[in-house]
């Protein structure tokens, strides 16, 4: 699994959010909880197949809010904004790598305290590590290294836009 920032309150609420979506044939992409105490924002990304609507989003907030507020985890205001990914979908899971292989994507990677940004097409998952085919060759890059990784949007390029 790549890095992440952890947020107890989120780390206690996602496995949660992640199974209703699973229930209701969505599934859940990204979440983060962003802003100060008091005034945070959940943002939800979901996808499903055939691509989500506006009234899935609704829909999807609506039941994350009464998840929330069954659950208790959250013990202060909150906004909640549930979008699609888009074309630049974050890729947050292994699977996802080998999911979206053949596709172009972005990768954030920590290298000896510093962040670059690698651009190519994904080749898959080989032994914990992301293979990305870049105009300079071919690289694998540590799963652990990564920050941050999406796909690149450039919809032009797209071999297969179907999963």
């Amino acid at each position: 699994m790549m890095r992440r920032q952890g947020d107890p309150t989120l780390d206690e609420v996602e496995p949660e959010i992640a199974r209703m979506l699973e229930e209701f044939g969505y599934e859940l992409v990204l979440a983060e909880l962003k802003g100060p105490v008091g005034r945070q924002i959940l943002t939800v990304y979901v996808d499903k197949i055939g691509g989500v609507t506006s009234e899935d989003c609704a829909q999807v907030a609506r039941r994350i809010s009464v998840l929330l507020e069954t659950l208790d985890a959250v013990r202060y205001n909150y906004d909640i904004v549930v979008s699609s990914p888009g074309g630049e979908r974050p890729l947050t899971r292994e699977a996802d790598f080998d999911r979206f292989a053949g596709e172009k994507a972005a990768l954030t990677v920590e290298r000896s305290h510093r962040k670059v940004t690698l651009t190519g097409r994904l080749r898959g998952l080989r032994d914990s590590c992301v293979v990305l085919e870049t105009d300079s060759g071919t690289v694998e890059v540590p799963m652990e290294n990564i920050v941050a990784a999406r796909l690149d949007g450039d919809w032009n390029d797209k071999e297969d836009l179907t999963w």
